[in-house]
């Protein structure tokens, strides 16, 4: 070889024509080429944390959420979700502040799988139910069939047994005594919305499972929210922020990719209320009722990309093969 005149390789490239090649490649795709080198490694990394930047306040889609026990999977209401914030994630890449500060680089796409995107769970407004009575039903990926007036937007309010004043999103767990626990089926989607309407245009599913709903955690997180009000009354007469605890947190998959933060307060029992069972064969004192409230939603921000991805990519086989019916011919 010439000094003079070296051979270009892959090597002498610089790192604007790597990131102009890797930016055509889908993140199912780029994740394993961070095992080539430190480059590489370095390379993808860069591309993934921009992506996530880009996609995760989920600006051309939104989030929708079923939460329901399995015997009101037809009757409970599903809810959209607002964009919190992703811990962790800021556009500084590198550098003090950032998310790889003091990390060395073995570990720094083990931070990025780490992360978590936040969602709040929101009721219905009024405008939301306009447009659900007009367009009327549709059914979803699971070909069942989704009633606007049934299991679609239904605003709660104070004596709907759905929500409060504060717009909460509540699911009523109730436990008798030779019940242990209970559970909600938890199944976290993708949807495109058409504008001005509330017809769904495409939907994927994120995750589909359940939390379990034990009657010790139950009673547990009732007596820490009820601990948290007492102490307000006696300061501030404000209600106050109950700081995050990993028991607050309840997870839809092995996995951990899906998880809800929940608060819990106490029901009473309401005589007024039909009962299924005999009145003497009920134990009073066993039974337990709960107001789960559905604080916010977590989901993996990786798996939250790759949906994102697929979606589009979805989008674009399906304009590649659009057939227009009544177009010109070809000249």
């Amino acid at each position: 070889m010439n000094p003079a005149n070296p051979a270009v390789t892959l090597d002498s490239l610089p790192n604007e024509v790597f990131v102009q090649i890797l930016s055509d490649f889908s993140t199912r795709d780029l994740l394993p080429l961070t095992s080539i080198n430190h480059r590489f490694h370095a390379l993808v990394l860069r591309i993934l944390h921009y992506r996530l930047l880009l996609n995760t306040p989920l600006k051309e889609y939104k989030l929708l959420l079923e939460c329901f026990h399995p015997s009101s999977k037809l009757t409970e209401p599903h809810v959209f979700c607002k964009y919190l914030g992703t811990d962790g994630l800021s556009e500084r890449h590198d550098g003090t502040g950032s998310l790889y500060e003091n990390v060395d680089t073995a570990h720094q796409l083990g931070r990025v799988t780490a992360l978590y995107s936040r969602f709040r769970p929101l009721v219905a407004n009024e405008e939301e139910e306009e447009d659900a009575e007009r367009i009327g039903s549709h059914f979803d990926l699971t070909g069942r069939m989704l009633l606007f007036s049934g299991v679609g937007f239904v605003r709660a309010d104070k004596n709907g047994g759905k929500g409060n004043k504060d717009d909460e999103v509540i699911r009523e767990v109730t436990l008798d005594g030779h019940e242990d626990f209970s559970q909600l089926c938890v199944v976290a989607n993708l949807v495109q919305v058409r504008p001005g309407t509330s017809l769904l245009l495409s939907a994927f599913t994120i995750e589909d499972g359940f939390v379990r709903l034990w009657r010790d955690w139950l009673h547990h997180q009732s007596r820490k929210l009820k601990k948290a009000s007492e102490i307000a009354r006696e300061e501030s007469h404000e209600e106050i922020q109950i700081p995050p605890d990993s028991d607050d947190i309840l997870w839809a998959d092995v996995g951990k990719t899906v998880g809800l933060k929940l608060r819990v307060r106490p029901k009473s029992w309401n005589p007024s209320f039909p009962v299924l069972i005999h009145q003497d064969d009920r134990d009073d004192d066993a039974w337990v009722g709960y107001e789960v409230i559905l604080e916010e939603l977590h989901i993996r921000s990786t798996r939250l990309l790759l949906v994102v991805e697929q979606s589009k990519e979805e989008q674009q086989s399906h304009q590649k093969n659009a057939i227009v019916i009544g177009a010109p011919p070809p000249a």
